[in-house]
Formats: structure tokens, sequence, C-alpha cells
């Protein structure tokens, strides 16, 4: 459940969008989503979030979001360590501010994370130039991370560092068919070891050990294809490496049919595969210098059915204003290393029709 990449994040900010003029009627949302999530090891999650995204100036964006995480079990599978599971819950906090100059977009922001047995605190900040007449956009970023785990069970914190950067540069090639590729780097240093997971070493479960710097590289290809009758059809493709021999391929496959303005369905599929670190067993003998039982090192593929209603009513939708929309979305996801989850997610998006004097 943890974020994955902070550079992910900043490169997810680049695309905030700026929409204005001097006493002009402003283009913002307000975005509430719930997510209901439950997996094999019948751990549950329930999510709802709140975004609210807000134009000041015809050059200034501000972005503000927060979510919580109510978890039947303790973060990271602690359910491992407490067999009937810990209840737990986690809040989020995220603030970024873009500022445009001419073609030109800035983009700096944080975010503050926090539950029972870890705290995360990032900074980041990112740069979007566009070229070509629009038709091209190059982007870059940096971001760095103070990750804080509880050495659970004893209460006391280490330290883990991350700090990542991006650059990416996305092409439109016709009026149908918009590309884009983008690399990103990752160093993660300090304590890196899953606190809540035991190792079975010569038959005793210990708290695993492994090294204590970690080195990524992601390339990653988008595209995205307009096709005839309001179709639109999406494909990615990720390749991840890094210095403990993990590497995986992620492809997503996905069209999207809109039936007039107020009715929007996508179907997706997400294929996933990756090799183990290189000191992963299932149980260890002898004297290993690493051994982890983190499911998240060990060799599986996985697949990803997606399903997604996305309904925008012709008038106004119970008290809220014309153009709200409403969003229903189911994922099952199956894993051949015997964990499966169910996701479903609700939301309601909110046009701020908000004015400047």
């Amino acid at each position: 459940m943890r974020r994955s990449s902070s550079a992910g994040l900043a490169l997810g900010l680049v695309g905030v969008a700026l929409v204005a003029g001097r006493n002009w009627a402003q283009n913002n949302d307000l975005n509430v989503q719930f997510h209901a999530f439950e997996d094999a090891r019948a751990v549950t999650v329930l999510s709802p979030t709140v975004e609210l995204t807000q134009d000041f100036t015809d050059r200034t964006t501000l972005r503000l979001k927060y979510g919580l995480d109510a978890i039947s079990a303790a973060s990271d599978s602690c359910v491992r360590c407490h067999r009937d599971g810990v209840n737990t819950h986690r809040q989020s906090f995220d603030l970024s501010a873009t500022r445009k100059y001419g073609d030109v977009k800035l983009t700096f922001g944080g975010s503050y994370d926090l539950e029972n047995f870890y705290r995360a605190t990032t900074g980041l900040m990112s740069v979007s130039r566009d070229l070509a007449k629009g038709n091209a956009t190059v982007a870059g970023g940096f971001s760095f991370s103070l990750n804080q785990p509880t050495l659970h069970p004893e209460p006391v914190t280490a330290n883990q560092y991350q700090m990542g950067g991006f650059v990416s540069l996305t092409q439109t090639l016709s009026k149908t068919t918009i590309v884009q590729g983008g690399y990103e780097v990752g160093r993660l240093s300090g304590y890196l070891t899953n606190p809540f997971l035991r190792a079975t070493v010569n038959g005793a479960l210990l708290l695993g050990q492994v090294p204590d710097e970690r080195l990524r590289h992601t390339i990653s290809v988008r595209l995205r294809q307009a096709l005839p009758a309001d179709t639109f059809l999406e494909a990615d493709y990720r390749r991840y490496v890094d210095d403990w021999q993990v590497k995986s391929n992620m492809v997503n496959l996905g069209v999207s049919h809109r039936f007039g303005a107020g009715l929007l369905l996508n179907a997706a599929y997400r294929r996933y595969d990756q090799t183990g670190a290189f000191f992963w067993a299932p149980f260890y003998v002898g004297t290993p210098q690493y051994y982890t039982a983190d499911f998240r090192l060990e060799p599986f593929n996985s697949n990803d059915y997606i399903g997604h209603v996305e309904v925008t009513p012709r008038g106004q939708l119970w008290w809220f204003p014309t153009g709200t929309s409403v969003m229903v979305q189911y994922e099952r996801y199956q894993a051949d290393n015997g964990f499966q989850a169910a996701i479903v997610s609700t939301g309601v998006r909110v046009p701020l029709k908000l004015r400047h004097p």
C-alpha cells in the first residue's frame, strides 16, 4: 500500500493545468473518492480521499489532498506477526503549487504520511516546458523523502532516505495520437529492512537483514490513441531494474468509450511480472548474510482486471452544481504467489465555479 516512488508523484504533478484570466470564472475541482480494499489475508482497507485544485491567478494553481486509510491489520503485513491482526490507520497530507512563466511551469510541493508504525516526509520540485507550439512537452524533477519506520515491536524508529529524479518527453504525433517516454532513477539508503516480517532461518523466525542501499531504474512508454466513434485506446509499458537484481515488466492496455456527454466506460487489463531479489528464498539454512520474508522481493506474476464507469448528468445532480460527475470502479487483482485482492472505488468530482473580483 505504500507509495512506490516520490519521483512518480512529481511526474504526476507536472500535469497540473493552469486555466484563467483576470475577472475569470475558475475551472476548479473538488474530488471526493472512497476506496474499499480486501485481500487474501482478510486485511481490509477503507480509504476516503478529498482533493481540491484551486486556480488563484491565471498563472498560479494550488493543489491540496487529504487521505485516510483505515486498515484492519498493521502496516505492511504486520498480520504475519500479529496473527489476529492489528487495526491501524494512516493519514496522508499533500500540498503542491504550480506557477507558469510563459511556456514553463514550476511545481513545488510535499507530502506527509503518518500511521501507527510509520512516518514519511517528502519534498519535491519539477519543471516542464512546452515546445513546438505546444505539441511537445519536456519535464524533469527531483524529490527527497525521509521515511521513519517503527522497529515494531520495539518503540524506536529508524531512518530511511529516498531520493530520486525523472525526465520525460510528451509528443503529439497527430490530432489523434500522443506518446510519452520517461526515465526515473531512485536511491534508497539507511534502514531498508521490513520490521514487521520474520524470515525462517534454520527453523527460527528472525527479523530480516537486507543491504542498506538500493539503486532503482525505471523506463516507461505511454500511448494514447483516439479511435473513431468517441473511443480511446491507452497502452503503457514499464521496465524496472535495481541492484538487488529485481527486474520487472508491466504492460497495461485499456479502452474507453464515451456514450454522449454523460457516460464514460473504461475497461483495462494490467500484466506484471518480476524476478526475485538475489538473496530471496522461501527459507534459509546455514549463516546467510541477507535474508528476508518480504513478499515484494519474491518472484511472481500478476493479473489485474479493471472496470470503470463515470456518469455526468446533463442537469443538476441532487444539490451538486451542474457538471458534477460520479465514478464507480471495480478492480480484481490476482498473483501466482497466492495474493488476491478486490478493490471497489467510488467518487464524485464537483466543479467549483468561483470568481475573483
